[in-house]
């Protein structure tokens, strides 16, 4: 945070910048993020910010750092996917982090993709790595694989967020979208749209809940072919 010093000045911090950038990302979107109200955000004047990033792109690569910010990387002190276990740690880490980013899903929008990695994004990355690796990935892999299910995630969650259709726009739970939705494609003429009539209810009825699962299933079946292979 901004700390008060005996001048009356404020000490700035790149910690308090990166978490007001977050702020008002997700108070605001990108739309209302600028120099001068970040400095507004932490109370100084914007020629202040100046002395710790050159532009707003900086300030981005500062929130996507600050957007880990309680992310929960594991449970400290215990070893990385002891035996055959890296299939259900990966998994819940990756549902930790789902859950953690549908929270800040407004600045997820806007920082997805960013790749600047300071100290609070260390850990949960420093982790999930040493589990795929204690799994028998090597390191190559082990660094796709991490990203892969890091960039997975995060796409997941900005589709997740988006409202599913003008209906729930204008104030219609996902269910009802959803419903909608389910009896449009069941009207269309079975003829030209066999497959899309008959699947109508899958298309659009398992929640997200169960579409994350799938996914995430499918993406381990595929990780596991990877690991303990040669050519490391």
């Amino acid at each position: 945070m901004a700390t008060r010093q005996g001048t009356g000045r404020t000490a700035l911090t790149r910690e308090a910048l990166a978490d007001a950038t977050l702020r008002l990302l997700e108070r605001e979107g990108p739309g209302g993020l600028s120099m001068r109200k970040v400095a507004a955000e932490v109370g100084v004047q914007a020629a202040s910010l100046y002395w710790h990033v050159q532009n707003k792109e900086e300030l981005l690569d500062l929130a996507s750092d600050a957007l880990w910010d309680g992310l929960e990387p594991g449970p400290p002190g215990e070893p990385a996917a002891p035996g055959g276990g890296w299939r259900e740690e990966v998994a819940e880490a990756s549902r930790r982090l789902r859950a953690h980013l549908l929270a800040h899903h407004s600045a997820v929008r806007v920082l997805a993709g960013h790749f600047a990695p300071g100290p609070r994004a260390l850990a949960p990355m420093e982790r999930l790595l040493a589990v795929l690796r204690g799994a028998g990935f090597g390191g190559p892999d082990a660094a796709h694989a991490a990203y892969l299910l890091s960039t997975w995630v995060q796409g997941f969650v900005i589709h997740e967020a988006v409202p599913m259709s003008a209906a729930e726009e204008r104030g219609a739970t996902p269910e009802e979208a959803a419903a909608e939705a389910r009896e449009r494609l069941a009207a269309l003429p079975a003829d030209r749209y066999p497959h899309l009539v008959e699947l109508a209810a899958e298309i659009s009825g398992p929640g997200m809940d169960s579409r994350f699962e799938f996914g995430l299933a499918r993406l381990l079946d595929g990780l596991e072919q990877l690991r303990g292979r040669a050519g490391d």
